[in-house]
């Protein structure tokens, strides 16, 4: 609880809850009133059967998408100097001085901070799901619901640890850079890829996109999350209407088995960060 207040403070303090959340509510106007705009628009010409329930699918995966980018930023930027930045500014040497071991210093920031991700990012989901259920009659069931919402909030607690390790060893803009490209370079592989298995796939394209997301797998996930609502609708759905989404397709979605890795990255990129702080000249 201690390290839950002190990141909670140290979020007001940087004035980014107060940011984020002027910008987070833009974000869900603009994103609700499009929403309203589209499903009350004149329907004008003929449309296929389940046509509208795939436009609610594709306003949900956008959304949601756009969401895990803001989340993502959000991690990046609010932690990128958290290790390397207390030390530059001296803040590190009184935290130190009590005697409390290094990777309780390191896990009690991690934890602490991954607390208040979790909160937004329940938040944002639920300002984006419901308002695509509700308008976009998009009918969802309550257990693809509960696994869409662990999908969307794990990957920003993995964007965090790996920010947090590369916090441990490169100065505040240089871990800050390095996270986004890295970001941003998933992002473009699993998106070129999902256009790619539109035309029958591409095996290079393939592997180099499986290369990026075993080191960064938040991306990956989002495709898992878009399966799971998917998964969840009461009506059929074939292929050629999936093939609707394009580039928001589950047909690439990763197995269970990627999500169980995801786990294990996870537990080593804390167990690297502990290590390394633990390791670190502070002086």
């Amino acid at each position: 609880m201690m390290w839950i207040a002190f990141a909670g403070k140290e979020l007001f303090r940087k004035k980014i809850v107060l940011v984020t959340g002027v910008l987070t509510l833009l974000f869900i106007g603009m994103f609700n009133f499009g929403l309203y705009k589209m499903t009350h628009a004149e329907p004008s010409g003929f449309r296929a059967p389940f046509a509208s329930l795939i436009d609610g699918i594709a306003l949900l995966a956008v959304g949601l998408m756009f969401a895990g980018m803001i989340v993502a930023f959000l991690v990046f930027f609010a932690t990128m100097g958290t290790i390397s930045g207390e030390i530059e500014n001296g803040l590190m040497l009184a935290v130190l001085a009590r005697p409390i071991p290094r990777w309780k210093v390191y896990l009690g920031k991690y934890f602490g901070t991954g607390f208040w991700i979790f909160i937004y990012c329940t938040v944002l989901f639920l300002a984006i799901l419901l308002p695509v259920h509700f308008m976009a009659d998009v009918p969802m069931q309550a257990g693809s619901l509960f696994r869409s919402w662990l999908l969307f909030c794990w990957g920003p607690q993995l964007l965090l640890a790996l920010s947090l390790l590369g916090s441990s060893y490169l100065p505040m803009l240089g871990n800050g850079v390095a996270c986004a490209i890295l970001y941003g370079l998933s992002l473009f592989m699993n998106f070129a890829e999902s256009v790619f298995n539109l035309n029958g796939g591409n095996e290079t394209l393939s592997s180099i996109s499986l290369i990026v997301s075993m080191f960064m797998p938040a991306n990956a996930l989002f495709y898992r999350l878009t399966y799971e609502i998917i998964g969840g609708l009461d009506v059929p759905l074939l292929p050629d209407m999936l093939n609707m989404l394009g580039p928001f397709s589950p047909s690439n979605a990763p197995s269970p088995a990627f999500v169980a890795y995801s786990a294990a990255y996870w537990a080593a990129l804390l167990a690297l960060g502990c290590r390394a702080f633990r390791r670190k000249d502070i002086a």
